[in-house]
């Protein structure tokens, strides 16, 4: 039996499709990784899966009209290769990916495919007749966040975290001690909101006891550099690149998680890859209000809620002098309980889907 993974972009991008590979192993399923090269970095050379690749180099900033054109041409090479093999199943990623492969989809994967949704798409606005067939005739659907259900049509689901099995049961640390002379907010991943961060920027920017650590690259990068440069910020650090198997050291030296998130459709439903690095790590989070994960932050009592109209830095001292890590460490393991639930139902879906 051999599946196919189809995604929207590189390995190296894609830390989701591990929670498949890993029920497929379980199985002794073979795997392979269709994939849209955009930035040439394909693989880790460690990555034991055969890959085809779609070398269609773009940037990130590319115009609406480039990444459709784009898709389409992914689309015609995706179907290409599914003409070629003969997959027991198929996962799709995104949902740019399904729209443009829905025709094939559902002429020849019917009730053989898995549709995973991580975020929203601006598609959305305008193909909800064709997400509807989709979400309706795959074998299994799969969103990273339950907010998902405001702006997609009504279907059954199940919820994939953005949380390995194994991380949650080998990558907890114990919660510590808030050093309030020397705070230290970690914005790690991709920096793709210049908004966002500069807001934070200027509220931290040249305070005492506090610095501001930027680890990661993105579409935003340059432009924060430059700000920090031209406000003159004293207290803030960017570390560019970082391999994988550092993010944990990095999150590690922190004390506050950030966050923040533009108001809009795409951030306000999601649950974000830093979100679940905090709960891991046991690292309090500063969430932007009005959002799904504020909801979360508020209901376990994971961190801070902020808005911009909000005194950010004296919100963050007041809760890192009260900060009590062994209540803030239950806090967490009650939210990674729901997660542990909710990962295990994905397994047992997922295997289920495959109709053994």
């Amino acid at each position: 039996m051999k599946v196919a993974l189809i995604l929207a972009t590189n390995v190296e991008k894609s830390p989701y499709m591990q929670y498949y590979i890993d029920v497929y192993k379980e199985k002794n399923i073979d795997v392979e990784v269709i994939l849209l090269n955009r930035d040439k970095r394909v693989s880790n050379e460690e990555f034991p899966y055969k890959i085809h690749s779609c070398d269609i180099i773009a940037r990130e900033t590319a115009s609406c009209v480039r990444k459709i054109y784009d898709y389409f041409r992914y689309s015609r090479f995706v179907r290409r290769i599914l003409k070629q093999s003969d997959y027991s199943q198929i996962v799709v990623f995104t949902i740019a990916n399904a729209v443009f492969l829905s025709y094939y989809l559902l002429s020849y994967y019917k009730k053989k495919y898995i549709f995973d949704i991580r975020d929203y798409s601006p598609l959305v606005k305008y193909t909800v007749p064709i997400i509807r067939r989709l979400l309706n005739n795959s074998a299994l659907n799969c969103f990273s966040s339950p907010g998902f259900r405001s702006w997609l049509p009504a279907c059954d689901y199940v919820i994939c975290h953005n949380a390995r099995r194994k991380s949650l049961d080998e990558d907890i640390v114990n919660a510590r001690d808030i050093d309030v002379e020397n705070v230290k907010v970690l914005t790690i991943g991709q920096l793709r909101n210049f908004i966002t961060n500069k807001m934070l920027m200027d509220h931290l920017g040249n305070k005492s006891r506090i610095t501001i650590q930027f680890s990661g690259m993105g579409i935003a990068y340059d432009l924060l550099k430059k700000y920090e440069v031209k406000k003159m910020y004293n207290n803030v650090k960017f570390t560019g690149y970082y391999p994988k198997k550092e993010e944990f050291s990095i999150v590690d030296g922190c004390d506050f998680m950030n966050i923040i998130l533009p108001d809009d459709t795409l951030s306000r439903y999601l649950i974000s890859n830093r979100f679940y690095l905090s709960l891991l790590r046991r690292k309090p989070m500063i969430v932007s209000s009005g959002g799904i994960q504020a909801e979360y932050v508020k209901e376990y009592d994971l961190g801070i809620i902020v808005s911009s109209e909000d005194d950010i830095y004296s919100k963050i001292m007041i809760y890192a002098r009260s900060f009590d890590p062994i209540q803030f460490q239950k806090n967490c393991d009650r939210f990674l309980e729901m997660v542990r639930l909710d990962m295990q139902i994905f397994s047992r879906s997922v295997f289920y889907s495959l109709n053994l």
